[in-house]
Formats: structure tokens, C-alpha cells, sequence
């Protein structure tokens, strides 16, 4: 990695535009202006959409804004750049990831279209890093590939439970297993009735992945507590016993005491902290917990574990991940992602935002942890460019 002039003085500057950009009024998902096509588009999870979008409303240097973020949500398609670049927008980390293969040449078979295709459309050229809130690469984790996974938050992702209901407020590891295996269908002698999101989601990844079951699974009829073979036939899949829903929106909670879904804790801070983020960054997010509540969560021979503390995100929570901006491996070089993304002094990693007369790192405001030193590939350090998959 190049040396970057970043550091003390890009903060300083990232800070400014945040005050510039909050006083200029909040601004809405995706470039505020349909023409605004920026050096740095980025496309896919739900789960980071809200951050991305103050770090691409605040990052000018030089006055020019760089990243543009396209959430996961919103009318489709899409249009990323000045020539072509029109398709239908990817709505998760998985699909996210899928656009930036295909802008990259490749062939994701299926009935993408060839080539450069996602989803029917010419891509090619059009995207230029993915939000991802999951690790698609092998187990275990690789240090080489086509795609580098730069990792900038700490996310926790807790069960949400209906708050008026009567599941109870803490629980253990394994009730919540068996309940996503079908093997229990209560929690403390309660009826619970588990709920799915989007197939293409990071966090759905993430969570399928703690629970041990997989999507082919699911799609076999092997979980029929989640979904149900009608017919037999491994070419077709199983149909969901209750639609899926769109990752951190705790309204599919709303008077459905008995149910659960998995839920972001960065994404409940953010949602919780709608007003402060709008007067100090300019983005507005939209608060879609409704009824939801997280709950805590023990791990056999621990204590209980609440996903957020006091209004932040626990880096202790038992089920966390790293959450990720991926870039192809042979642009790290690229001196608008390097400066970005890339390292400890990347413009991300050092964000900050005056809130109340202090500053805070955009990330955490955000709702994400932030760590400062590497564990191992999956928790790295905040800009950190070990992390490498093909996918």
C-alpha cells in the first residue's frame, strides 16, 4: 500500500464536509442528484447501506465528492455511471458482491446473461467496490484472490422478539439453534415462529451459518418449521411457510408476538439515532424497527451477553462479524480506493462527526464498532487488506 496524505489532515477535512453536508439539509439513499456519478460506486448490503451513504455525502477532498453508494432498497434499476451502466439494483451483500464480479468481466452463469451481465443487464465497468456485511470466500478464511475484503466495522447481529410479546428478554445459543433447526417450537414455553430474510443477504449468510443450516438446505424442504417441499422435486425449492422479509426491518414484527428474525445491531443503533445522524451527517435513515426488541444471548458456560450496551454496540456479543467494503485485489492500487478504504489512515477509518460539540468516529455514530488491532482474518483491524476470496 502506497503512502497516503490522508491521516490528521483528511480527518479534519471528512469533519468539515460533514458540518457542510448537515447543513445543507439531509439527503436521501443513493447520489442525491440522478447525474451525480462519482469516481467510487458501490452497490449491495442493507446492513452498511446507512453509513455508506454519510461517508459518500461527506468525502470531498478537493471539493469533489468520490463514493456513491446505491442502497439496497429503492426503485429499480439503478444508473451507476455517465455511459450505460443501467440494471436492477442488488439488494444484499451476495447480489452486491455478484454486480462487482460481473463489472469486473466475469460470467456468472445461471440466467445472468454471459459475461459482464448481472441479472440481464450489461455491467461491465460499473461498479467499483461491493458493501458486503458477510465473508463469501472459504473456509477457512484466504489471504489470496480475486477480491479483497476491507474490513471498516464491528456488527453484532441479535434475535429480535416482538417487545409486547412473551418470549423471553435473554435466551441461550442453542434455544435459538433448535428453534432455526426445527427441533423446538417454543422458548420457555412460548410459541415461537421463525421468519427468513432475503436468500441474498449478508446477515441471512451470516446467520444460516451460526445456526448450521445452509440454503440448499432450506430449498430441499429440509427445515419445514422455515419452508416446505411441495413436490418433491430437487429442481424446485421448497416455499417459504411465511414470506421472506427484507433484512432489519423489525415492522414484520408488528402484532406478531410469537415471531423472530435476525437483526442487526449497528442497524438498531443507526435506526435508533435518526435525529442526531440527520443534524450531524445529512442522511436521513428510516426507522423500521417498529416493534422489535434484541435480545441477549448466552453461549454454553457464559454469561448473557446484551447486543448493545448503553446505547453501543457490543464488541463482546457472541455472534459479531466484520463488516466489509470489497474492491478487486488488483485495484487496491487505485489511488480513490487506497485512499478511501485501504489502512488504518484511510479516509473511513478516521472519519469523525461533531455531535454535540464532540467528535466522534462516523463509524461508531453509524452504529458499528471499530477495531483498531488484527485478531485474525475474520477481526481485523479497520482497513486492513489480508482478507481475499474469489467471490
Amino acid at each position: 500500500m502506497k503512502v497516503k496524505n490522508v491521516g490528521r489532515v483528511g480527518a479534519v477535512l471528512l469533519a468539515a464536509a460533514l458540518g457542510a453536508a448537515a447543513m445543507a439539509g439531509p439527503a436521501m439513499a443513493d447520489p442525491s442528484s440522478a447525474t451525480d456519478f462519482r469516481s467510487l460506486t458501490g452497490v449491495g448490503s442493507d446492513t452498511t447501506q446507512d453509513v455508506m451513504n454519510g461517508f459518500g455525502n461527506a468525502y470531498a477532498p478537493n471539493g469533489t465528492k468520490v463514493v456513491a453508494s446505491w442502497d439496497a432498497r429503492g426503485t429499480s434499476p439503478i444508473k451507476t455511471k455517465a455511459t450505460n451502466c443501467v440494471f436492477p439494483r442488488p439488494d444484499g451483500s451476495g447480489a452486491g458482491r455478484q454486480a462487482l464480479r460481473a463489472s469486473e468481466g466475469e460470467n456468472l452463469g445461471g440466467t445472468h446473461g454471459g459475461p459482464g451481465f448481472f441479472n440481464g443487464a450489461a455491467v461491465q465497468g460499473c461498479a467499483d467496490f461491493a458493501r458486503s456485511s458477510s465473508y463469501g470466500g472459504p473456509t477457512p478464511p484466504a489471504t489470496a484472490g480475486n477480491y479483497t475484503y476491507i474490513p471498516f466495522g464491528v456488527d453484532a447481529v441479535g434475535l429480535a422478539r416482538n417487545v409486547n410479546g412473551d418470549i423471553p428478554a435473554n435466551i441461550s445459543f442453542a434455544q435459538v439453534q433448535r428453534v432455526y433447526k426445527c427441533f423446538d417450537t417454543a422458548i420457555a414455553g412460548n410459541t415461537v415462529t421463525p421468519r427468513m430474510i432475503q436468500a441474498a443477504s449478508g446477515t441471512w449468510q451470516f446467520w444460516t451459518g451460526k445456526m448450521g443450516i445452509t440454503e440448499a438446505e432450506i430449498n430441499l424442504g429440509d427445515y419445514s418449521c422455515l419452508a416446505r417441499d411441495a413436490d418433491s422435486n430437487p429442481a424446485t425449492p421448497a416455499q417459504p411457510n411465511l414470506e421472506r422479509v427484507q433484512e432489519h426491518d423489525g415492522t414484520v414484527l408488528n402484532n406478531n408476538l410469537n415471531q423472530i428474525v435476525p437483526f442487526s445491531a449497528g442497524q438498531f443503533i443507526a435506526q435508533s439515532n435518526v435525529a442526531t445522524i440527520a443534524t450531524a451527517t445529512g442522511v436521513t435513515v428510516t426507522d423500521r424497527r417498529g416493534q422489535a426488541a434484541l435480545t441477549g444471548m448466552r453461549m454454553p458456560g457464559q454469561a448473557i451477553q446484551q447486543p448493545i450496551v448503553g446505547g453501543v454496540l457490543n464488541t463482546a456479543f457472541p455472534l459479531r462479524r466484520d463488516v466489509y467494503n470489497v474492491v478487486p485485489t488488483s485495484k487496491l492500487a487505485n489511488a480513490a480506493i487506497d485512499a478511501a478504504f485501504t489502512g488504518a489512515d484511510s479516509a473511513l477509518c478516521t472519519s469523525t462527526v461533531n455531535v454535540g460539540g464532540t467528535n466522534r468516529s462516523l463509524i461508531e455514530l453509524f452504529g458499528f464498532g471499530k477495531r483498531t488491532a488484527n485478531v485474525d482474518l475474520l477481526n481485523a483491524a479497520c482497513g486492513s487488506t489480508d482478507l481475499k476470496a474469489n467471490s
